[in-house]
């Protein structure tokens, strides 16, 4: 229980939280817009580059000969490339420092490689520029607003240093959108596309495999890129949501014991000055 006895330093800190509460409360319902459009475009994404990713996988497996410079692993890892998805603003809880954290475990695994970083959102690249790491490139100012263009060019960016040799790998940590409540980073590899351990299944190519490779292996790169992007925003405004409901409820809390606080002291001041005329009362009768 908050123990103020001072009736106008209640006052004042009702007003300055009830101001802090009409803050939080209108970035909560912001950060609920933004969650409901950039969630839904995110769950319409999902399905189709998960059933093409399957399908690329399907596809490589089953032609081991195959030749593609985006699928051909190298022999020698010794230039990595690390890209790194925060925000640009803050308020969003433990949504950066869990992304940052995340790339800070990739790159101590990494030690023995030299990795850059390639920052998308200013917190991350505020991070890692002052660690003194590397950013070779950096994307801010998005705020949260998804744009397929930005997305697109970072997809060609990647795949322009992994062709021309600049990066021997490349990857990607983002956070996880598994429910509203639920936002797991997670680093995850984008180059070389390499198929993960699974049930695969058999196809008949008509012209050839190859032909098939090498018009989706690009496409690929730029729609998993625009899903990841979609993904984390999803993540950012759904913590950034969340943290601006605590803040509002922590907001009524406070202005509930404070009143509570308020009417007890009114109460004191009251049973005082009744005491102070019974006093002066019965003095006057002596």
């Amino acid at each position: 229980m908050i123990q103020i006895h001072n009736l106008r330093q209640i006052k004042n800190r009702l007003k300055s939280i009830g101001n802090t509460r009409k803050i939080t409360r209108a970035m909560e319902m912001v950060s609920a817009s933004k969650l409901s459009k950039v969630k839904s475009s995110f769950f319409l994404s999902k399905p189709y580059i998960d059933a093409m990713q399957t399908m690329l996988y399907d596809i490589i497996s089953d032609s081991p000969g195959i030749k593609n410079d985006l699928i051909e692993k190298r022999e020698n890892i010794k230039n990595i490339t690390l890209c790194v998805m925060t925000s640009d603003t803050g308020l969003c809880a433990t949504y950066n420092d869990n992304v940052i954290k995340c790339a800070e475990r990739f790159l101590s695994a990494r030690s023995g490689s030299t990795v850059k970083i390639v920052a998308i959102g200013r917190e991350g690249y505020n991070y890692f520029r002052v660690k003194g790491h590397t950013v070779s490139n950096r994307y801010l100012d998005l705020y949260g607003r998804y744009s397929p263009e930005v997305s697109d060019e970072i997809a060609a960016k990647l795949v322009e240093m992994y062709v021309g040799g600049f990066t021997d790998e490349v990857y990607i940590t983002y956070t996880n959108f598994r429910s509203s409540l639920r936002h797991i980073p997670v680093v995850e590899k984008l180059l070389n596309i390499e198929p993960v351990a699974g049930e695969r299944k058999h196809y008949t190519f008509e012209p050839s495999a190859q032909a098939l490779i090498v018009s989706i292996t690009s496409s690929f790169i730029a729609q998993k890129v625009r899903t990841i992007m979609l993904e984390a925003f999803t993540s950012e405004h759904s913590a950034r949501m969340l943290a601006m409901k605590m803040a509002t409820d922590n907001a009524d809390e406070l202005t509930e014991q404070l009143t509570l606080a308020r009417n007890k002291a009114r109460q004191f001041a009251i049973t005082k000055e009744v005491l102070e005329i019974a006093a002066s009362a019965e003095a006057l009768k002596g």
